[in-house]
């Protein structure tokens, strides 16, 4: 019976560790997205006081570390008087992706922009 009892204890300790495991994964998960909307919402921000013209900005991931020493980046389709680019933004700068976007300096009073975040809210930014 000691046998029996034992393996039953491990059995629960190991159900218990992966309930445990998983929890904790989950709100890391939340945690991530959360950071990953605002870093999204930061980079819409930048990007618009260095384009003018911009409609909507999309961002099509959630967007993170390269891993490389790089900074936070997020892919982002951003449409400029009708037409669509794909872009790299980070929170602090963005990169070319496609074609080069049109030279339009950012107005004094930008229009109000929609913003669509990888989680597929969205928001006006004005």
């Amino acid at each position: 019976m000691t046998g029996a009892l034992a393996r039953s204890r491990m059995v629960m300790i190991a159900a218990a560790l992966v309930l445990t495991v998983s929890g904790c994964t989950g709100e890391r998960d939340e945690v991530r997205m959360e950071t990953n909307l605002a870093n999204q919402r930061k980079a819409a921000i930048a990007f618009l006081e260095t384009q003018g013209g911009v409609e909507k900005i999309r961002f099509t991931q959630e967007g993170g570390l390269s891993g490389f020493g790089a900074p936070w980046a997020v892919n982002a389709v951003v449409t400029v008087n009708g037409e669509d680019y794909n872009e790299i933004l980070g929170t602090e700068k963005y990169s070319r992706v496609g074609n080069p976007l049109p030279t339009i300096p950012p107005a004094t009073a930008p229009a109000p922009v929609t913003v669509i975040y990888s989680d597929e809210s969205s928001e006006v930014i004005e």
